[in-house]
């Protein structure tokens, strides 16, 4: 007889969960996050317009890593076995740093965030998002928010490596913010 009134207690405390979250969402509460995502998404469209005319950057780096690569690729295609190590880059080095080919669940997350490697508007993208969800985790309101991530966003540096070639460390820009104030809303409320 104690299951089902407990099944049923439960039933109830989820369905007054349920119209509480219902009744608490605000499109009103929402408006600056979808405001600053079509911004997010359009400014760099418009930025870097030539792109979609299949223009792209002269990158130095994104160039000669062609070449750095190329032994790790050629021995991948006739080989069963991976690569780990390279001899064509600063006397040898791990194969991990240039080219190493990886699959994993994170992927596939990766991939969308990283606007499916739509270069170079994929870089401003993530310096964007990445600052201003930062900034909603540091407390700061949602339109200064916005404010803040462009502010951070074109600074001189961000755009000097992206035109010299500089993806990963573009990329590790971009994910530095969340990541550090996600360790800060961890340590507060752990």
């Amino acid at each position: 007889m104690v299951l089902p009134q407990l099944s049923k207690k439960m039933y109830f405390c989820n369905q007054s969960v349920k119209a509480t979250i219902m009744t608490k969402f605000s499109w009103k509460k929402c408006l600056p996050h979808f405001t600053a995502i079509i911004l997010f998404l359009l400014l760099p469209i418009i930025y870097f317009s030539p792109v979609l005319e299949n223009k792209q950057l002269n990158q130095h780096d994104s160039q000669t890593y062609a070449g750095m690569s190329k032994e790790i690729v050629d021995y991948n295609k006739k080989s069963n076995d991976v690569a780990l190590w390279t001899n064509s880059m600063f006397g040898g080095m791990p194969s991990y740093l240039i080219a190493l080919p990886t699959t994993t669940a994170i992927t596939s997350i990766y991939t969308i965030t990283n606007l499916y490697n739509w270069r170079p508007i994929n870089f401003i993208f993530l310096y964007l998002i990445g600052f201003y969800i930062a900034l909603l985790l540091f407390g700061v309101s949602p339109w200064l928010a916005l404010v803040g991530s462009l502010a951070f966003c074109f600074s001189s540096y961000n755009f000097a490596i992206i035109a010299a070639g500089h993806a990963s460390k573009a990329i590790a820009i971009g994910y530095m913010a969340p990541v550090i104030a996600g360790f800060l809303l961890c340590l507060q409320k752990g």
